[in-house]
């Protein structure tokens, strides 16, 4: 008994390290203001975010959303999935908290994500009956950055979702290994309340079906592991089959008739008839691909069968031609659905991936097979495969890929197991995987270093966090809740906290949305009068054109996603970016370094004061048009000048505190020889030259 206590008390201790990590790195942003939560959560985080807040009001979720999606609106409870909303606002009020929302929000994530680390002990132990063993594996997962790294200063339904995945998947094994029904039950209404949660879900359900099909398989012969199976699968199945008719954004999304439900469908008539399981894996394989590239099951989800097959037809790389790929292959081809580079594999990877060491050493020094249930050994080998090959294409699918690599750690023969060096082994990883969370962006931090041997220049424009809260206060105080477009980065944050009703979302999943962004990529890259009827179709008064549009020329910008490999001088985009004054149907109302704000239609907003910024200059950009019309830019130039430019700045801002201003000022003077100064640089400098004056 003395010893179970001691376990857990370890395991707590490591589920506490890992939510005080979580919240330490969520608060210690440039993001993060303890005063002001404005601007803290952007894109879809932001926008669940606000749902959340409005369950923590009180207040109940529209049934037509037209803030959210102008002026058609979105659909949240049968378009959407907005379950853990509900469940993090409904806990919040139910408790009658008083803490700022925020702050609740960013332990709720810290708290609930955190879950995933028992999860992992108790699936690992039920695998090998190794307490230890199976305790160190969940500490390396529960404190690596591959874990974590989606959390972070987010409110994704990772945070939420996931945890239930893997309580699903232990409770579905103490299913197989007790032969218990009643696990099999817990398993299967948390897997609904999975699915009901993230549309994501569902392909980890279809992972789950494939899974089961390659252990079935492996242990084709062995009539105890498939009667234990069929046992197993058929509460599951039930439960999300009645997901799929009562969840209303399951119903709208047809999880019933999913190529997964087929799959588990086939898989339990199989075992339940076992003389005639060839002919119905047969048809219902059949008809599962069949549904998976139909119409009906693509209508919400074809974006995401389309890039895992676009991936692998381009061999992870995307083509220099963007018309290659379809309108929705490119637009989730981006951020977290690219596939990692080396750099980020590197450092996601190391050390975590040492944890695998044992293992690998096992054949070399031709040690037994490891004495475990072989059905449960095939299921977990096969997740890892499936996640391994998920992850090379998909960032967003680490998290996942880390869980099953840390289980799959385990699989070592029982004599391995019981060893204290093992354990100590991976207590050693967690530890190294503790520190290189804790600060993950350090100089001093050599996994960045070593990562950063590996990772390719690739420039691009950005924005900085206080032109982004400029914008939002300018649209609170300025545009009277006027419909605002913006690329769908921005989208979200200006809803949440400018209130301004938004044209385009990132929930891609609810129906209109992919085509509607379409849409705006077209006009955006098209003359202006294209742009005003696009704005005039939606109802847009105002535009927040950034220098992504304009200057992001990368297969991750606009001007790709657009399909179009050539930038033409006449496109709004040009005019947005450079020539306010070509522009007829749009004036120019407010600006930053990193954005502008242009009306569409009357308005009484103030003037535009100073200066333009420099990023709005054309000429440093060594522009060139050529015969037929084409706009060619030298951006990475320009933005490696202007980069350097704000390092001196830094350099010469650091003297200055220290009290070296001649070295200050020639860091001021080198800086401007680079990129043109900023007002707020100009100043600082002017007011440092009068200061060594007068000291002369």
């Amino acid at each position: 008994m003395g010893e179970r206590w001691l376990r857990w008390l370890w395991l707590a201790i490591v589920v506490a390290a890992s939510v005080h990590l979580r919240v330490s790195l969520s608060a210690y942003t440039p993001r993060f203001d303890a005063e002001d939560e404005t601007g803290y959560y952007r894109t879809e985080s932001a926008y669940q975010y606000r749902y959340a807040r409005m369950a923590a009001a009180g207040l109940k979720l529209p049934d037509v959303d037209k803030a959210a999606q102008w002026p058609e609106g979105v659909k949240p409870k049968r378009e959407l999935t907005p379950t853990m909303e509900l469940c993090t606002g409904g806990l919040y009020r139910l408790l009658r908290l008083t803490l700022d929302f925020r702050w609740y929000v960013i332990l709720w994530v810290a708290v609930v994500s955190s879950l995933s680390i028992p999860a992992l002990y108790y699936l690992a132990l039920t695998l090998t009956g190794a307490p230890w063993a199976s305790l160190g594996a969940a500490a390396v997962y529960g404190l690596s950055w591959a874990a974590m790294s989606n959390v972070i200063a987010a409110y994704t339904f990772e945070s939420f979702t996931l945890p239930l995945i893997h309580w699903s998947l232990a409770f579905f094994a103490a299913a197989l290994s007790s032969k218990k029904r009643r696990f099999a039950w817990i398993s299967g209404l948390l897997l609904a309340v999975a699915l009901s949660s993230w549309h994501f879900t569902r392909f980890y359900f279809l992972s789950f079906m494939l899974a089961l099909l390659w252990a079935a398989w492996r242990c084709r012969r062995d009539v105890d592991a498939l009667a234990r199976l069929r046992l197993a699968l058929l509460p599951v199945l039930a439960c999300a089959l009645m997901t799929g008719l009562l969840v209303p954004a399951m119903r709208e999304g047809a999880l019933a008739l999913s190529p997964a439900m087929f799959l588990g469908a086939g898989l339990w008539l199989a075992l339940r008839f076992p003389r005639k399981a060839e002919p119905i894996l047969g048809a219902f394989f059949l008809a599962a691909g069949a549904r998976a590239l139909g119409a009906a099951d693509s209508g919400s989800y074809g974006h995401v069968y389309a890039l895992f097959l676009a991936k692998i037809r381009f061999g992870f790389v995307k083509p220099a031609n963007p018309s290659l790929l379809t309108q929705e292959e490119r637009a989730l081809w981006m951020g977290p659905f690219n596939s990692p580079n080396a750099g980020f594999l590197v450092f996601c990877l190391a050390p975590l991936a040492l944890v695998l060491a044992p293992r690998a050493l096992r054949p070399i020094l031709k040690e037994e097979k490891p004495e475990q249930d072989p059905l449960l050994a095939a299921l977990c080998d096969a997740f890892f495969a499936l996640y391994a090959l998920g992850a090379a294409l998909v960032l967003r699918v680490m998290q996942m890929a880390a869980f099953f690599l840390c289980l799959a750690a385990v699989r070592l023969p029982k004599k391995w197991l019981a060893r204290g060096a093992l354990t100590s082994f991976f207590a050693a990883l967690a530890v190294l995987e503790a520190v290189k969370s804790f600060a993950p962006a350090s100089r001093l931090n050599p996994f960045m270093h070593l990562s950063s041997a590996f990772t390719s220049e690739d420039i691009h424009p950005t924005t900085s966090f206080d032109s982004e809260l400029e914008v939002i206060r300018w649209l609170r105080r300025y545009s009277k809740g006027a419909p605002t477009l913006a690329n769908i980065p921005f989208e979200a944050t200006f809803l949440t906290y400018a209130g301004n009703p938004i044209l385009l979302h990132p929930k891609f999943e609810a129906p209109g949305i992919r085509v509607k962004n379409a849409e705006f990529l077209d006009a955006l890259f098209s003359p202006e009068e294209a742009f005003a009827r696009y704005c005039e179709k939606y109802g847009a008064r105002l535009y927040v054109h950034t220098v992504y549009e304009g200057l992001d020329l990368t297969s991750d910008g606009p001007l790709y996603l657009s399909g179009r490999a050539k930038l033409e001088d006449d496109a709004a985009a040009v005019s947005f970016q450079f020539h306010p004054e070509r522009l007829k149907r749009f004036r120019l109302v407010y600006q930053n370094d990193g954005f502008r704000i242009y009306a569409f239609g009357n308005g009484d907003y103030p003037p535009v004061e100073g200066p333009a910024p420099a990023v709005w200059d054309e000429s440093q950009f060594a522009p060139h048009i050529t015969a037929n019309g084409e706009l060619l830019l030298d951006v990475s130039s320009a933005l490696r000048r202007q980069q350097d430019a704000k390092l001196k700045v830094f350099l010469a801002r650091v003297y200055q505190g220290m009290h070296r201003y001649e070295e200050a000022v020639e860091n001021y003077d080198l800086a401007f020889k680079e990129w043109p100064a900023d007002e707020a640089s100009r100043k600082d400098y002017d007011g440092l030259k009068r200061q060594l004056q007068s000291r002369r």
